[in-house]
């Protein structure tokens, strides 16, 4: 008889979980989520914004391609040109594997192909460390607002080389390529230093963001190659 109680109470707190989880097993701790954009088809969308009608950029590309040499096979490829000293050109994504109305604590680490050189001069500012890699999570789905008719985004994800609540600035574009005259792709990896805080919503989803936020005006781009996300439960 003790053995059957035992079963059942095991079987109920079991289905309790999951059922609070809205059907889906969800592990109670940290979620690592390994992003590979080497593919014709990554699910990530795309979008701009920090503009003005007159200065919207009108060559913003977000799409898979495959990466120049040496490297090989595909990257999720974002560019665009700043027209106003200021353009955010991201990539977002919807994942419903966390618990309901629960804080977590998110890192990010992202590998990225640039060609943007380091220590050079451009307008606004330099080609390279002007040019700031975002990250971030929110329950909202990020989006392109007007608001007093500027286009801006929806979260607060900062502006330029600062982060904001819901993305952290986990650095610049720059390689180490020092020849302002020769751009060449090169690979580097930014990870954060620390956790940014996000709930995700009563569905257990939360959106993640990654962007290049630019200061520099001219044309950026980057081949983002893969991510790392993990994301701890924090206390409620």
């Amino acid at each position: 008889m003790g053995i059957k109680k035992t079963l059942f109470a095991t079987f109920f707190i079991s289905f309790f979980v999951t059922a609070c989880a809205g059907g889906r097993d969800v592990k109670p701790g940290p979620i690592e989520i390994a992003e590979d954009f080497n593919k014709t088809s990554t699910g990530w969308a795309g979008g701009h914004s920090d503009y003005m009608s007159d200065t919207q950029p009108n060559d913003v590309i977000v799409a898979p391609r495959r990466v120049p040499a040496p490297f090989g096979g595909y990257g999720l490829y974002t560019a665009g040109t700043n027209r106003s000293d200021d353009l955010f050109i991201y990539i977002k994504k919807k994942f419903s594997k966390f618990r309901p109305n629960q804080d977590y604590l998110l890192t990010f680490s992202v590998t990225f192909l640039t060609d943007a050189p380091a220590g050079c001069i451009g307008v606004g500012g330099a080609p390279g460390e002007a040019v700031t890699l975002k990250a971030g999570a929110t329950p909202t789905e990020p989006v392109t607002v007007i608001v007093d008719g500027q286009y801006q985004m929806n979260i607060d994800k900062g502006n330029q080389a600062q982060g904001g609540r819901d993305a952290f600035a986990l650095g610049n574009i720059a390689g180490t390529n020092t020849d302002c005259n020769q751009p060449r792709f090169e690979s580097k990896t930014l990870t954060s230093t620390a956790s940014l805080k996000a709930r995700s919503d009563s569905q257990g989803a939360l959106w993640l963001i990654f962007g290049i936020d630019s200061g520099f005006e001219a044309a950026s781009e980057v081949y983002y190659r893969s991510a790392t996300i993990t994301a701890s439960p924090a206390s409620n």
